[in-house]
């Protein structure tokens, strides 16, 4: 299994993110997000920026401050059912 990692800020970069999830051969995408981040619309905008380039896109937002291993494992089965090649996450750093 490869794990590809890159992080990506400044001005512009939510705009490249359906670009550069396809540079990783991303086509199933799971956005890992917050409920603050989900409620002021930048989750939303991440998404349509995805779907502008032909990804397909689940959307899971119930991520918490400092998540622990019941929080993952929510988002994991979320992914295996969603069938998800690759996940994008937006947000901070806990």
């Amino acid at each position: 299994m490869q794990f590809r990692t890159r992080l990506v800020s400044g001005a512009g970069a939510l705009e490249r993110l359906g670009e550069l999830a396809r540079e990783c051969g991303m086509s199933r995408v799971l956005l890992v997000t917050d409920p603050g981040l989900l409620g002021c619309g930048h989750a939303r905008r991440a998404q349509a920026c995805l779907q502008a380039h032909g990804l397909q896109v689940g959307l899971f937002s119930q991520v918490i401050e400092n998540p622990t291993s019941l929080e993952v494992e929510a988002c994991r089965e979320f992914a295996q059912e969603l069938r998800c090649d690759g996940l994008v996450g937006l947000g901070g750093g806990s």
